[in-house]
């Protein structure tokens, strides 16, 4: 329960934790990882443990993972939920992409024992296949989302969507499907879309090039904001709120990349207009009600707190709005908010407690002094 001093009866067992001087935060969420990502020579089983379970003690409660090999991940969210590891509770997915994607090497990885593409947490789909079947055997592996990524017609993801959506499983997307525009993977009723930065290919014939303007070492905010305006963003916004779609963000990715010494000038600049493109996006869907939740993908030592920063340094977000991203609306994302994601009567236990106060210094989001995970 909550409520003023005095108007709560608190039973004389109860333990009792001063927190006089600190700030109560929900436990934040990171709603885009990939714990179990195959790392070449290195056990990514005792790397998730050691990665979650510093996770877990810098505040984040939960995270939705975004793809890997389902049979780890089951296990791994299994041990999380009983608490055999210390570590997020872990919310995962089963990932449908165009037969041709299954060329990529990291889902050779990820269906070592099998086929790449015709596992049932991995799976090639096209126009011919029996969407019901495969939808029941993903759900089947435990997971509560199906991830649309490659390769993917609007019709198809439609089809997906639609299935999954009865059978009660969530779908989360990619922006963009490579055959499917942004425009038409809203419309074909996704939960949540990710990555931003994918709108810097808005135009069909700039899946693979970047217009020769965007390329020059010296563009300044006032070029970007000139672009952003000559693009359609306000489609894509009024299409999300009809559709009442949540932005999976990952503008932390963006940030971090374009500044990689290691890119090619041609690189950096692809780079950097995801990013320009994606952080005026990201502050323009939330100026018009648009639900954006916290992703990092990215090394899993780089947790959602530098989202959150990044959210307020770069987006424009007030303190106060990057914290809900990272805890409401990243339970909405994963559909848990009934249970988690604020503070109030009913819901689990999974709170921070930090020294000052991160409204005034979204810095402050670091000074982790407790952290309970269902009241643990």
């Amino acid at each position: 329960a909550v409520g003023p001093t005095g108007s709560v009866p608190i039973p004389d067992s109860a333990q009792r934790i001063n927190c006089r001087g600190s700030y109560l935060i929900p436990g934040l969420i990171d709603a885009h990882v990939h714990l179990l990502s195959d790392v070449s020579g290195e056990d990514y089983r005792a790397r998730a443990e050691s990665d979650a379970k510093a996770m877990l003690l810098s505040g984040i409660t939960s995270v939705r993972d975004m793809a890997g090999d389902g049979r780890s991940l089951a296990s791994f969210a299994r041990d999380a939920l009983v608490g055999d590891i210390d570590a997020p509770d872990v919310y995962y997915v089963t990932l449908f992409a165009g037969p041709s994607f299954f060329t990529d090497p990291r889902t050779h990885k990820a269906s070592r024992g099998g086929l790449p593409g015709q596992m049932l947490y991995m799976r090639g789909v096209t126009d011919s296949s029996n969407i019901p079947l495969t939808i029941a055997e993903a759900r089947g592996t435990g997971a509560t989302a199906i991830k649309l990524y490659a390769q993917l017609t609007a019709g198809l993801a439609q089809k997906l969507t639609a299935e999954a959506h009865v059978q009660g499983l969530r779908v989360w997307s990619h922006f963009d499907l490579t055959k499917a525009s942004p425009i038409e993977t809203i419309e074909a009723g996704v939960d949540v879309v990710s990555h931003v930065g994918m709108l810097n290919r808005w135009r069909p014939d700039r899946k693979d090039s970047i217009p020769v303007s965007w390329r020059a070492s010296n563009l300044d905010s006032a070029f970007w904001n000139r672009e952003f305006r000559a693009m359609p963003m306000m489609d894509y916004i009024r299409v999300m709120k009809k559709n009442k779609t949540i932005l999976d963000a990952t503008l932390l990715l963006e940030a971090e990349r374009r500044g990689d010494p290691s890119l090619s000038p041609y690189n950096r600049a692809v780079y950097i207009s995801r990013y320009e493109l994606g952080r005026r996006f990201v502050k323009l869907a939330l100026d018009n009600g648009i639900p954006v939740c916290t992703g990092t993908d990215v090394d899993e030592n780089k947790f959602v707190q530098r989202e959150i920063k990044t959210l307020v340094t770069d987006a424009g977000f007030t303190p106060a709005q990057a914290i809900l991203a990272a805890t409401l609306n990243g339970a909405r994302a994963i559909g848990i908010e009934n249970r988690t994601g604020s503070i109030e009567k009913g819901k689990e236990a999974d709170l921070v407690l930090l020294a000052a106060n991160p409204l005034l210094d979204i810095n402050y989001i670091d000074q982790v002094k407790k952290k309970k995970k269902k009241g643990k």
